[in-house]
């Protein structure tokens, strides 16, 4: 069985019988053979691929004198002499094939390109109303009453309707209604129309569906400019809408890959800043400012909030209210090295950070909320960034008196801060800053307040030093630095305390101004003698010599030059002996005299420190106010004093004729004497005063001599 079995297959098996030959099967005829260029091509869907077939039955229509593949394929050797060296074909990019490159490879090179601008002008002012009044029809017939998806399909007829121009970039030099400037007035009616019949809510919901439209891959729009039209309209007609900037920033930073694209979107949201500056500046600052290094954005950037400013007619005297967070954001922009930009935007950018600089500046002084911001964010180290906020420190604390509470309450958390503000008030601003209200009893303040922390921080320190443990150097000499900055502050505010502002009791008060009141009419008596020619001299001589009493004032006078000379006499003899027992036995009594006498001259001196600093304000105020509108004021200062001088003398003796003829009235008419009787009652009287005077200081003359 095994042997005929495996005859039967062809197999040899030792011990049995040589196996057959196999037979080959019969071979069919070349005829019934299917050939390849017969067969139909598969069906298949439309994919890229189309387009690459599409280009290969176009080589194969123009190439005439190819034939038909066969089935057998022939290859024929050329001999090295006759080949020619053909030009290479053109190769497909199979990753490439959008609608865009397609159309880029089938147009000639020959073909002039258009200006895209004029086509899109001449393209708007093409547009026919009647066609989307056809729209609006059939729109209303299938959504009634929902006017948000009404006005969806308008602008997504609209931008087909443009389609066809390429797209254009946002240009900063051009003008900020481009393009709605140069569309057809009635279809721009038509559209304003439609848009004034939403809500709030659906133009937040159309903005974010042209937005979306935008960043939609589509390959078949190669245009956007029915959206950009309908950003503008919506931007016009809903100027304060919301947007929600977080969600806006998150769909760009998807998309920053495509640039034209970003651009776009961020002219489309910059579009409300023309209408509203304050979204204007928090757009720039929260969306643009963080697109700044995305390729091709700078400069839009840059322009568009030299624009902005420009279109609101903005000066350094506007009230605009500006943070300090979008202040710091300016200022690192502007001195930025790393940062690429044209000369010009680089110009503009300046511009524009001076004007905010100055309206910053403005908002500082008249706010003192934001000293202590400022004052938290003064570096240590020497910079350009330092004298920015020290500057405007100052400006704050110098112009609103404010101020000086804000940096009361906040002096110990920026401790290092305080030391520096104050070492460039020590040194050139403490005239100003002394004018102002509170500043005494700030510094008083500061010198109590640091003095105590001294005082403990000494005791805890002796206390921790000896508990301390060894690895606890670095917290140690952090409160080492925080006590030495504190040493430093308690300095400097007891050195200005005691230059500028010394105690003074009342006493020295009364001395200070009895010594220049004589000296002042020790100086006009000496003037008159000198240079007056002894006018107002002789004038009260004859006044003396009138009523008599020229002869009794002389001796007063005699008097007391005697008086003065014995007491020099008196006192160069006696001050040694009493200046040795004074040193003795008065100074320990003295002392606690004067220790009372301290605390009551310096309450009176605080009690009254309002009153002389509005003094001296409007003081210093009212001789720069004289001094810049009238100077002339102040060169005929001399013949002013003159002439209140003269007045004066017409008031007195207009007084004194009035006061004589009262006395002849009540002498005369009430008491029944004769003129004068009672003119000369009265002389009398003055009389035996001034020769009670002069005996009395001859009498004390004579007692010191006696001495």
């Amino acid at each position: 069985m095994t042997n005929t079995a495996s005859a039967n297959f062809g197999w040899e098996v030792a011990g049995g019988k040589k196996a057959a030959k196999k037979t080959e099967p019969k071979t069919k005829d070349k005829k019934d053979v299917p050939k390849i260029d017969i067969l139909p091509p598969i069906q298949t869907s439309s994919t890229i691929y189309d387009l690459i077939r599409e280009s290969d039955d176009e080589e194969i229509n123009n190439n005439k004198s190819v034939k038909s593949a066969k089935a057998v394929v022939t290859t024929k050797m050329d001999s090295p002499k006759k080949t020619t060296r053909k030009e290479p074909k053109e190769s497909l990019n199979l990753v490439n094939t959008s609608m865009v490159s397609v159309q880029k490879k089938k147009q000639s090179p020959k073909q002039v390109p258009k200006n895209t601008d004029q086509e899109l002008e001449s393209a708007l002012k093409d547009l026919k109303l009647d066609e989307f009044e056809k729209q609006l029809s059939q729109l209303e017939s299938l959504f009634p009453n929902n006017n948000l998806v009404i006005n969806e399909n308008l602008i997504a007829f609209l931008n087909k309707k443009l389609e066809p121009i390429p797209e254009i970039d946002p240009n900063p030099c051009q003008e900020q209604f481009y393009p709605i400037s140069m569309m057809e007035k009635s279809v721009l009616k038509f559209l304003n129309v439609q848009l004034t019949k939403l809500n709030k809510n659906d133009a937040d919901k159309l903005f974010e569906f042209c937005l979306n439209n935008l960043f939609f891959d589509n390959q078949k729009i190669p245009s956007n400019h029915g959206n950009k039209i309908a950003f503008q309209l919506i931007s016009k007609l809903n100027p304060n809408l919301s947007i929600n900037l977080e969600k806006f920033n998150e769909k760009i930073n998807a998309n920053r890959h495509r640039h034209q694209r970003l651009l776009i979107a961020l002219w489309a949201l910059g579009q409300f800043g023309y209408y509203n500056l304050e979204s204007g500046l928090k757009i720039w600052f929260d969306s643009m400012l963080a697109q700044l290094n995305t390729k091709g954005c700078a400069n839009f950037i840059i322009f568009y909030l030299n624009n902005l400013l420009e279109h609101h007619k903005i000066a350094p005297k506007s009230k605009i209210h500006i943070k300090i967070d979008q202040y710091d954001k300016i200022y690192e922009l502007v001195n930025d090295k790393n940062l690429n930009l044209s000369k010009e935007a680089a110009q503009k950018l300046k511009n524009s950070f001076d004007l905010l600089r100055n309206i910053f500046k403005q908002d500082v002084v008249r706010e003192s909320s934001y000293f202590e911001a400022l004052l938290h964010r003064l570096p240590a180290e020497k910079c350009p960034r330092q004298d920015d906020i020290m500057e405007l420190l100052l400006d704050c604390l110098l112009k609103n008196k404010d101020s000086l509470l804000k940096w009361k309450q906040c002096y110990s958390k920026n401790l290092a801060q305080s030391v520096l503000l104050l070492e460039e008030v020590s040194t050139k601003h403490f005239k100003e800053l002394k004018s102002l209200k509170y500043t005494r009893d700030t510094f008083k303040y500061f010198d109590e307040q640091t003095t105590h922390l001294m005082s403990k921080l000494n005791i805890s320190n002796k206390d921790v030093h000896t508990k301390a443990h060894h690895f606890a150097r670095s917290k140690s000499n952090k409160a080492n630095s925080e006590t030495d900055l504190l040493k430093k502050f308690n300095h400097l505010v007891k050195s200005i305390n005691q230059t500028h502002y010394k105690k003074s009791s009342l006493g020295q008060m009364v001395f200070k101004t009895f010594f220049y009141s004589i000296l002042a009419v020790s100086l006009f008596f000496y003037w008159d003698a000198n240079y007056n020619k002894s006018i107002y001299t002789n004038s009260v001589q004859k006044q003396l010599r009138k009523y008599g009493l020229l002869d009794h004032t002389l001796k007063v006078i005699n008097s007391v030059k005697q008086l003065i000379y014995s007491v020099q006499k008196t006192l160069s003899y006696y001050i040694p002996i009493w200046q040795r027992k004074f040193r003795e036995t008065v100074i320990p009594l003295t002392e606690r005299a004067l220790k009372t006498s301290k605390e009551y001259g310096t309450l009176v001196w605080v009690k009254s420190e309002p009153y002389r600093d509005l003094i001296v304000q409007y003081t210093n105020e009212g001789v720069k106010y004289v001094e810049d509108n009238y100077p002339f004021v102040l060169k005929n200062l001399n013949s002013c004093g003159q002439l209140a001088l003269d007045y004066i003398i017409t008031v007195s003796n207009f007084v004194a004729y009035y006061l004589f003829s009262s006395i002849d009235y009540v002498g005369v008419n009430l008491m029944g004497l004769k003129r004068g009787e009672l003119e000369n009652v009265i002389f009398d009287g003055f009389r035996f005063i001034l020769d009670k005077i002069a005996d009395l200081l001859i009498q004390v003359a004579n007692y010191i001599n006696k001495l």
